[in-house]
């Protein structure tokens, strides 16, 4: 079994381009998986049948894990046995019929305005080695609602400042064009020329050759953590203690772009999903912005006393 999973990884990393992260993920679920089947006696694949995946469920619900993640460790033995079965290696799928759990359904933190302009004013009262670098790196974030990911993953050429433009490589490879307005583009511009320099001299590969956008202390190419601990340090210390992470400012941007009138295809295409219903999610808004945006859309919130259905039945009714 633990040789059929970690084909499945390859055809997943070769066919499907799967980030690393996502391909740890789900190989550390199979892992779990096949250690409970093989304490079950279930050594092979074709020892697996619907039973027992129904005994493995129920293990993980009386273990206590979250929904979210019983529903993830589902799709990753589903995927398995789909895959077994398409390349012939099992004659019957016996997970076909196995329903994971209802995902939590959790509105996303959303940052307010006044909270990323009081975060960007607290930045300039410190002098941090990196300053100008993480005041774009938040910044170009939150223009944008880029992944992690996509961030760390730009090079110098990506970006082009007089166009005000960035090219970012998403899922599955997929590529798209982001506009970036500009008080971003400042703060990169002002980051490349100033700051950028002195960090690649820190690194040893020979000058010109590190094209990463973003670079650590080292002078090498900025990590998916280092990211996480940028935008984490830069918000450190706001009003309730929020943590915030690269994937709060990617939703901030979609529900202020939402907010601010743009359609849900729009931000769709600007966040990159391939799926509608992902981006919908943004769509939540308060009892008080749903009842300003009524009163601003509809025709007869306009008008003053009663419609002109009864003002014509009470003129008759009269006359």
């Amino acid at each position: 079994m633990r040789e059929s999973v970690a084909e499945y990884l390859r055809f997943l990393k070769a066919e499907r381009n799967m980030s690393p992260e996502t391909l740890r993920a789900y190989g550390g679920d199979l892992r779990i998986f096949v250690d409970f089947c093989m304490r079950a006696g279930a050594i092979r694949p074709e020892d697996v049948d619907h039973r027992l995946l129904r005994r493995y469920l129920a293990n993980l619900q009386t273990r206590g894990y979250s929904r979210s993640t019983v529903a993830r460790r589902t799709s990753a033995v589903r995927g398995y046995f789909r895959f077994l079965t398409q390349r012939g290696l099992l004659e019957n799928d016996p997970a076909a019929a196995l329903s994971p759990p209802q995902r939590e359904r959790r509105l996303p933190r959303v940052l307010r305005v006044e909270e990323i302009d009081e975060a960007e004013a607290k930045q300039g009262l410190h002098i941090y080695r990196t300053s100008l670098r993480d005041m774009a790196l938040v910044e170009l974030l939150y223009a944008t609602g880029m992944r992690v990911r996509e961030l760390a993953g730009l090079d110098l050429e990506d970006i082009d400042l007089e166009r005000g433009e960035v090219r970012v490589l998403g899922k599955g490879r997929k590529e798209r064009v982001i506009p970036v307005h500009d008080a971003a583009r400042q703060l990169v511009a002002g980051y490349i020329d100033k700051e950028r320099p002195i960090l690649a001299a820190n690194t040893t590969v020979d000058a010109g050759e590190e094209v990463a956008l973003f670079l650590s202390v080292k002078g090498g190419r900025l990590s998916d953590r280092g990211v996480r601990r940028v935008v984490d340090r830069f918000f450190r210390g706001l009003e309730g203690g929020k943590r915030i992470s690269p994937h709060t400012l990617r939703h901030t941007f979609a529900t202020h772009m939402l907010q601010g009138g743009a359609d849900l295809r729009t931000v769709q295409e600007l966040l990159g999903h391939v799926d509608l219903s992902t981006t919908q999610i943004y769509t939540h808004l308060n009892k008080g912005q749903l009842k300003e945006v009524f009163f601003q859309t509809h025709p007869r919130a306009h008008e003053s006393g009663k419609s002109g259905i009864y003002r014509d039945r009470e003129h008759v009714e009269h006359s």
